[in-house]
């Protein structure tokens, strides 16, 4: 079992978080749970089974607060050219929204430090200069936009991941 499904659980985790550790930390968590309650589980649809418990598991993890602060960033950054109609990039173009407008909430000099960084792709050495500011001040100013942006993505983003587990039930 563990051959046949580790890798699509891990991508699936991966689509989610995009950290490698975290992802491979789920999925053995994941297996090591169903070992132990191996007895006492009946599993009709394996694969379905083991989607539901990596979404479940990824949302205990942005809930317990130890997901990376870039991982909002990089959200941000995503493309989403693509096809229209999957689940997945309607998904993912509401987070965007989300994103979109936390960073627009940011104060006036946060919001420019942060879109100079990640829209102009400019270094904080860069953005320094550029602003006639301290580099210390250039991360303070992201760290607390990308902490603003956390709090205001982590309710939107649970509920985005569960809301395809909950809605297969309905």
């Amino acid at each position: 079992m563990y051959a046949r499904h580790w890798s699509a659980m891990y991508r699936a985790a991966f689509y989610l978080l995009r950290d490698e550790e975290a992802c491979m930390d789920i999925v053995q968590d994941i297996f090591a749970w169903l070992w132990e309650k191996r007895h006492q589980l009946d599993i009709q649809a394996v694969p379905s089974y083991l989607r539901t418990a990596v979404r479940f598991k990824v949302a205990n993890y942005i809930r317990s607060g130890k997901i990376r602060e870039s991982f909002y960033a990089d959200l941000s950054g995503l493309n989403t050219e693509t096809p229209a109609g999957s689940q997945e990039l309607l998904e993912l173009n509401d987070l965007k929204t989300i994103i979109r407008e936390a960073v627009n909430c940011l104060p006036e000099k946060c919001r420019e430090i942060f879109l100079l960084s990640r829209d102009g792709q400019l270094s904080n050495q860069q953005i320094a200069d550029l602003l006639g500011i301290s580099i210390k001040t250039v991360e303070a100013q992201k760290t607390i936009a990308l902490k603003r942006i956390r709090i205001a993505v982590e309710p939107h983003l649970l509920a985005l991941l569960l809301f395809p587990v909950l809605t297969h039930y309905h």
